[in-house]
């Protein structure tokens, strides 16, 4: 009897364990794609700032949004830049990598947005 209430707290730990790491990919991979997106305003900013016409900057801007948003792993879905503002808006989407939490609910791991602004200098 021992031996199955040793197997029983065992799974029960285990399950706890990837759970937990689930949870903590989840969390890392919502804090990620909040930098990236914040990176990728930022980098955009800078594009219009650099620019010699800020008015037909936007394109450049946007080249260089996808690219920032590229390396670090995530994918810019939003682009926007009002120049009466100021303001270059952003949003990103990423993904988290988990072991059992997207069989149950992909909504958890998959498509993970951030909204960011940056005003170009």
């Amino acid at each position: 009897m021992t031996v199955w209430k040793l197997a029983v707290a065992l799974l029960i730990i285990a399950a706890i364990g990837v759970v937990g790491y689930d949870t903590v990919e989840i969390l890392n991979a919502h804090r990620d794609v909040r930098d990236a997106a914040s990176a990728t305003a930022g980098a955009a900013a800078q594009a219009i700032t650099s620019a010699k016409d800020r008015t037909k900057a936007t394109a450049g801007a946007s080249a260089v949004a996808d690219k920032t948003a590229k390396a670090h792993g995530d994918v810019v879905t939003a682009f926007s830049y009002d120049p009466i503002a100021a303001k270059v808006t952003v949003t990103v989407s990423g993904n988290a990598s988990s072991l059992v939490l997207h069989f149950f609910d992909k909504n958890l791991t998959e498509n993970i947005r951030a909204t960011a602004t940056a005003r170009p200098g």
